[in-house]
């Protein structure tokens, strides 16, 4: 059942658009080279339309789809928002972007070349090479879907800089019912679009995603915010469609019940909302949702940094090798502030206790360090709960 309210109120939009350190994303784009202007196999930081321009990118035919995910992504995040954008040749396929070749993956260029400010990557396919319809879709999407996986975990094992991956549903046939179930994989750093601006049988002949659109929203407000937050109002976009049908005449939520990212309408309010923000994986995994993934890469950055400074470090002692309990307690409060301080309004806490961060660090003292050189420390963060489902129990009430 998708996430949905039974009894509707009038709210407010939020308006402001404020470019945030966690809406920094890079998209991955099958492409052609312009002269004098954007060449394949080269990352580029752009912060609005005018950086487009002056790429000489523009809407044609060789290049429409980088330039729709663009000027959909500025037109709901706003200008100012940094995004980095890498072309790869009409040769390749998606899965060809996360295969490396000596030992390095396409879009590791990309992740590079913005030395870790990347918290996401969205891929917008335009290849020419004719996919392979398997389950619903191009059968390549979860081979990719796994390489994006294996290339997060090898990458922020290397760097210390987690990134989530969106892939589009490449290619839907229509056919929710062949859909591979998410749920079944375990892919919880990657999610799956089904849903774009364009029909599959117009003149554009659309076979990909609103990446842009998805990808403008998530940027426009911090990391704990799920990108259907009804309250923040509909997205930009005046159309979406489930192949050539609009959405509002598709059964979206078997999409979603299938785990993929897709779009809605909701009663009573104008225009359209992304329906919620799961991830190729199984519900009762902690990062299931992208919000969870988000929050927990942004205290993996900060728990990094802070811990940075205490590498090799010298380590007061007990006569037995354990660690003194005031160093044990520095360390502990190091992480906690950095990730507190960085964090601010991510982590849930009890507004009437001032001292709740929504962070905690323990380091067990009675480690050896002399014996081990290893000192082990646990770091918990308190996520924010979502009102996924509401239930309200209406009546009349007489007073005698």
């Amino acid at each position: 059942m998708k996430p949905n309210i039974k009894i509707g109120f009038n709210n407010g939009v939020i308006g402001a658009v404020t470019p945030l350190e966690t809406g920094c994303f890079g998209f991955v784009a099958s492409a052609v080279s312009v002269v004098d202007g954007f060449q394949l196999g080269t990352a580029y930081q752009l912060k609005s339309m005018k950086d487009v321009a002056d790429l000489k990118i523009t809407d044609t035919i060789d290049n429409h789809r980088l330039f729709k995910a663009l000027s959909e992504f500025y037109s709901e995040a706003g200008d100012g928002s940094e995004v980095w954008i890498y072309g790869m040749a009409k040769t390749l396929i998606v899965s060809d972007w996360f295969t490396p070749v000596d030992g390095l993956a396409p879009v590791e260029n990309l992740l590079n070349s913005a030395k870790g400010k990347i918290r996401g990557l969205f891929t917008v396919n335009d290849s020419s090479v004719a996919p392979v319809i398997t389950a619903g879709m191009d059968a390549d999407v979860l081979i990719a879907a796994g390489k994006a996986q294996t290339l997060f975990e090898n990458y922020t094992a290397k760097k210390y800089a987690p990134f989530f991956t969106i892939l589009e549903g490449y290619s839907f046939s229509g056919e929710k019912v062949a859909l591979t179930d998410l749920d079944t994989v375990n892919y919880n750093s990657v999610g799956i679009v089904i849903g774009d601006t364009e029909t599959t049988s117009g003149v554009t002949s659309s076979k990909g995603a609103a990446i842009g659109v998805i990808a403008g929203r998530l940027a426009k407000y911090p990391a704990v915010v799920n990108a259907g937050k009804v309250n923040n109002g509909a997205l930009k976009a005046s159309q979406l469609f489930i192949g050539d049908a609009v959405v509002e005449n598709y059964d979206t939520e078997a999409l979603y019940d299938k785990g993929f990212i897709t779009f809605t309408s909701h009663q009573g309010r104008a225009g359209y909302f992304v329906m919620d923000d799961p991830l190729a994986c199984a519900k009762d995994d902690d990062y299931h949702y992208l919000t969870h993934r988000r929050t927990i890469n942004e205290a993996f950055r900060f728990s990094y940094d802070s811990l940075l400074d205490f590498l090799l470090d010298e380590v007061p002692t007990n006569a037995d090798g354990t660690l003194i309990a005031t160093y044990a307690k520095t360390v502990e409060s190091a992480v906690e502030r950095k990730i507190a301080t960085n964090m601010g309004g991510v982590l849930s806490r009890d507004p009437e206790n001032p001292n709740d961060t929504g962070v905690k660090c323990f380091v067990d003292p009675t480690q050896n360090i002399v014996t081990n050189s290893k000192m082990e420390v646990a770091v918990k963060i308190r996520p924010f709960g979502y009102n996924r489902w509401i239930d309200v129990l209406l009546g009349f009430e007489l007073n005698n």
